[in-house]
């Protein structure tokens, strides 16, 4: 048995509650068009892309996470501070004192892109409804377990970022490295024919 599972035992013998996505915490969408984006704006404008836009101007200055609601349906992120957002992305704040928002954000990131596709909404692109996202069910074990979670959580995903970045540079330098030698071999220079 594990750390976790210990922990579970311990904390919450009788199982994990579940509960309603809508009862944890305040969901809202956006008001602006994603034509609002600005090259270089102070402020991040999270929209239904992958990508984050820019924008002058900010309505929240919080903790959030923020949900597509078409586009890369379900995609969801975690903020710290002055934002807006697109009318189709759902922003989560004002968190319940039972929930970690990064807790949430893993939990969301597992299995509501899977939900929000079960349950859209048909039209020239794919969305989902408010009552969609505040019905999705999530466990909800004590802080203990959930911060636990967060911290092995985060750690992994660190570790995979550095990994990344170590393997893009080492491309970069066997990119380097193929044309040196590509444009050696192939050169012929002082080659008598």
């Amino acid at each position: 048995m594990n750390y976790i599972e210990q922990m579970v035992a311990e904390l919450c013998p009788r199982g994990v509650e579940f509960r309603e996505l809508g009862e944890i915490c305040q969901i809202q969408t956006g008001k602006l068009n994603a034509n609002k984006a600005v090259p270089n704006g102070a402020y991040p404008f999270f929209t239904c892309s992958k990508d984050v836009s820019r924008i002058d101007s900010y309505r929240w200055d919080t903790e959030a996470l923020l949900l597509a609601g078409n586009g890369y349906l379900g995609d969801v992120k975690h903020y710290c501070g002055k934002f807006d957002a697109y009318q189709r992305t759902y922003v989560l704040t004002g968190f319940s004192s039972e929930i970690s928002p990064r807790f949430l954000y893993f939990i969301l990131s597992n299995g509501f892109t899977e939900w929000a596709e079960k349950h859209q909404k048909e039209g020239s692109v794919p969305y989902i409804v408010l009552s969609v996202v505040q019905s999705f069910r999530i466990p909800l074990p004590p802080l203990p377990i959930q911060q636990e979670i967060v911290r092995v959580l985060d750690t992994f995903s660190q570790l995979v970022r550095e990994l990344q970045a170590n393997l893009q540079a080492e491309l970069v330098a066997r990119r380097k490295q193929y044309q040196y030698y590509r444009d050696q071999l192939l050169s012929f220079e002082g080659v008598r024919m």
